[in-house]
């Protein structure tokens, strides 16, 4: 019966990741076109991107059930702070985040053929680790700019997957650079992702599993202003954390963050 199971779960997995890819395709297929003639990503991404690649979540036979804080604005424009689970994690972001919004990552991403096409003319932000000096002005600059043609950011401050299902350290370069774009934070918070599909599980995925999501109401970064963003990942960090263990949004957003746990000090 055990390999029976294994066998039915690798045939699931199996199906579920050529149906999602074939959505996400179709998305990129539509979407780098609308592009290239000149539409506005802010309206591409409504239209065709966020829809489909959303539509991976019921592909994977997720419960889905969103949670938004009665003081989250949707229409500021904000950085989105997400726990970093599995490569599912952005299109969830596409679901819940309700309104356009770039994503900031690796460099060496937008030099993927189609992929990196479609990161770039999305307004995806690059990381480049090679220039450590001015990393930080620069993707300040460019979430700056995001808000300014009315995008948000998303961001996973972890930096990285996690192998514990825990919540890792987070790097203080994404909220240095929402204090210096002068935008809000906001904590989404994933609780029971890590059972669909985690890095210790390669590529199989686990059906009909329920995920909560929480996003919180905005953190407003202007006090921060000429101060370190330690204090402000550790406030932020330790939201999340609160949601994922109570499944609930606690009473304050001045929730105590544990004093073993410090933010890295990381550009981004």
């Amino acid at each position: 019966m055990k390999l029976l199971g294994k066998l039915g779960q690798a045939l699931y997995s199996a199906a579920m990741w050529t149906a999602a890819f074939a959505v996400m395709g179709l998305g990129a297929f539509i979407t780098l076109p609308l592009l290239l003639v000149g539409f506005p990503y802010q309206k591409v991404h409504g239209w065709v991107t966020a829809p489909l690649f959303a539509a991976t979540l019921p592909i994977a036979t997720i419960r889905l059930r969103v949670h938004y804080h009665p003081d989250f604005d949707p229409e500021v424009r904000s950085v989105f702070g997400q726990n970093h689970i599995n490569l599912l994690d952005g299109m969830l972001a596409a679901k819940v985040i309700p309104h356009a919004f770039s994503g900031l990552m690796n460099a060496w991403q937008f030099k993927i053929p189609i992929y990196g096409w479609l990161m770039s003319l999305s307004k995806g932000i690059p990381v480049d680790k090679n220039k450590r000096e001015t990393l930080i002005e620069d993707i300040s600059a460019a979430a700056k700019n995001r808000k300014e043609i009315g995008m948000s950011v998303l961001t996973f401050p972890e930096g990285h997957r996690t192998m514990t299902g825990n919540v890792g350290q987070f790097r203080t370069g994404v909220f240095r650079m929402a204090i210096n774009a002068g935008m809000p934070v906001v904590p989404i918070a994933v609780r029971g992702l890590y059972d669909v599909n985690n890095k210790n599980m390669g590529w199989f995925f686990r059906a009909f599993q329920t995920v909560d999501v929480f996003i919180g109401p905005q953190f407003d970064t202007a006090p921060y202003e000429g101060e370190s963003a330690t204090k402000l990942a550790k406030r932020v960090r330790a939201y999340v954390v609160s949601c994922l263990e109570h499944g609930e949004f606690p009473a304050t957003t001045d929730v105590v963050a544990p004093v073993t746990e410090e933010p890295v000090e990381q550009p981004a």
